[in-house]
């Protein structure tokens, strides 16, 4: 069940991008209605069904780690969507799932981890395959090179929002909900901002049925997150991330099905290494903590 929890919400997420970028929206401005749905409904489901106290004595060090967590969320996941605008979906995709490695690489640092033989190897197929899709020209002004920076500091500000997430739930007892409606709830201000920043003197092509459709499109990010949760409690963490990065092979199959604009050869291989360098970090990993349990 958690399986599928992850494959559906992966197809929700990597579907919903993809159709609002179909019907010539930018995803920023298709954003807002989605963060502010998401933040009422987590606001209401913990302050009345969960009686959460969301203002509560919290150390120094717990409060700049939920800063930090907050910085590296919103701007992680705002740089996804922006980097859509100068690069094909897959590719973004495939650069933003290298997020397993520098994971590997920040815990391997903070915990003092020496990195196993199959992680070294991971990391090497990692790198191998974001060169093989990024095909880098040294081309400084082109608008790929924007895109690929773009989806490089999406994965590594992503890989500390992980981390950071980790530490606050587990060592310093916030709630999970707590931290997302922090992130929904700034994502939608500066969404917002930008939104009116960028139309307040052309308002009205907002009201136009293509930026309906895009913000009802990008509702199913709210389905996909909730199936995500559902989906760690059921399932081991490392099977639940090689099944999310099956984002990767929704990516390909939504562009190279319905969009003009097809994968080469070498985008096709480099996702499929980094598809193979994910399942085995995440392999190993499953294997390492089932023999400390035994």
């Amino acid at each position: 069940t958690g399986i599928i929890y992850a494959l559906l919400a992966a197809f929700l997420f990597t579907s919903s991008v993809f159709i609002t970028k179909q019907l010539q929206v930018d995803l920023l401005d298709a954003l807002p209605l989605r963060f502010i749905v998401q933040s009422l409904l987590i606001f209401v489901y913990m302050k009345c069904i969960q009686k959460t106290t969301f203002y509560s004595t919290t150390t120094l060090r717990t409060k700049l780690l939920l800063l930090a967590n907050l910085f590296y969320a919103v701007t992680g996941f705002l740089s996804f969507f922006i980097g859509y605008r100068y690069i094909p979906l897959p590719d973004l995709t495939t650069i933003r799932y290298s997020q397993v490695i520098w994971i590997a690489i920040f815990a391997a640092i903070i915990y003092r981890e020496r990195p196993s033989i199959p992680t070294v190897f991971a990391m090497c197929l990692t790198l191998i395959g974001v060169v093989l899709v990024a095909q880098p020209k040294f081309d400084f002004q082109s608008e790929r090179l924007i895109g690929l920076i773009i989806a490089l500091y999406c994965s590594i500000a992503m890989s500390i929002m992980f981390i950071a997430n980790k530490l606050l739930i587990t060592k310093y007892q916030i709630k999970h909900g707590v931290i997302i409606l922090q992130y929904t709830f700034v994502s939608f201000i500066i969404v917002s901002i930008h939104l009116i920043y960028t139309r307040w003197n052309r308002f009205e092509s907002l009201l136009h049925w293509n930026y309906l459709y895009a913000s009802l499109a990008c509702l199913l990010q709210i389905i996909s997150t909730e199936l995500i949760q559902l989906s760690v409690k059921l399932e081991h963490p490392s099977i639940f991330t090689i099944v999310q990065s099956s984002e990767i092979l929704f990516s390909i199959l939504l562009q190279n099905l319905f969009s003009p604009i097809k994968s080469n050869l070498s985008s096709l291989i480099g996702s499929i290494v980094v598809l193979t360098s994910i399942c085995i970090i995440s392999i190993s990993k499953f294997i390492n903590e089932k023999q400390v349990r035994t």
